[in-house]
C-alpha cells in the first residue's frame, strides 16, 4: 500500500478520518474514500491528515 501525499490534494480518495486544511484550520470529518472537497472555509485545496486510515498516527491503518 502507497503513501499518501501529505498534504493531501482535495478530490483524494481516503479513508474515513478528520482532515485539516492547510491554510485556515478548518477541520472536516469524511466517511470512507469519500473526495475530499476544497475547504468550504478558504477554498484552499490540500489537507493535512489528523486521523484516519492514510495518517501515519493512526493506530488502525
Amino acid at each position: 500500500m502507497g503513501h499518501m501525499a501529505d498534504p493531501v490534494p482535495a478530490g483524494s480518495d481516503v479513508t474515513s478520518g478528520t482532515y485539516k486544511c492547510t491554510e485556515c484550520g478548518y477541520e472536516l470529518k469524511v466517511g470512507s474514500t469519500k473526495h475530499l472537497p476544497p475547504c468550504p472555509e478558504c477554498s484552499n485545496g490540500s489537507w493535512e491528515t489528523l486521523s484516519g486510515g492514510d495518517s501515519a498516527k493512526d493506530p488502525y491503518p
